[in-house]
């Protein structure tokens, strides 16, 4: 886990605030006792993870990808070529959505904005030493035309219809910018 002790508040009540706004249908399915907690979510989703990601064109059609992802700081972090179509799009329609799943064992969904991170971005200081543990080399060594991409929820959604499987961890591993 990257996150630190208020992260893991801030994510539980972006669960539980989007567990409230959530429909009577998708409140059916994502009952309470289906879903997981922010320190669940934490401990799961660290290290690599497969996603689809999902940005729409001028036109409103949308686009879905798989990308590997980091989840760090209670944030799911993507990456892209910067003259790609995606980020052309990105740049002007900022809003996206993001779901993690495998099978009917457990899905992470996000809807929000992205922030798109050049290698000059103030917070990819404290995020590039977590892709050279995982990955063992620096994004922005892959291509000289790498952007990552931080994913800033709006809602989110955590279901697992037997969340006894997915242990809660601690903040002991946190990625600390607590000063």
């Amino acid at each position: 886990m990257y996150e630190t002790d208020e992260d893991i508040r801030s994510l539980q009540e972006l669960l539980d605030h989007s567990h409230a706004r959530m429909g009577a249908y998708m409140r059916s399915i994502l009952t309470r006792e289906r879903t997981l907690t922010a320190r669940q979510v934490t401990t799961y989703l660290h290290g690599i993870r497969h996603v689809t990601f999902a940005a729409v064109t001028s036109a409103g059609e949308p686009r879905v990808a798989p990308l590997d992802a980091l989840f760090i700081r209670g944030r799911f972090h993507v990456g892209s070529g910067r003259s790609s179509i995606r980020v052309r799009h990105l740049r002007r329609r900022p809003k996206v959505s993001l779901a993690h799943f495998v099978g009917d064992e457990v899905a992470v969904t996000v809807h929000g904005t992205v922030t798109l991170m050049e290698r000059s971005h103030p917070d990819v200081a404290a995020i590039e030493p977590i892709y050279l543990d995982l990955y063992g080399s620096s994004p922005f060594g892959w291509s000289e035309h790498v952007m990552l991409m931080r994913v800033e929820p709006q809602a989110m959604y955590a279901y697992a219809p037997q969340p006894e499987r997915f242990p809660e961890g601690t903040a002991d591993r946190a990625c600390r910018n607590d000063s």
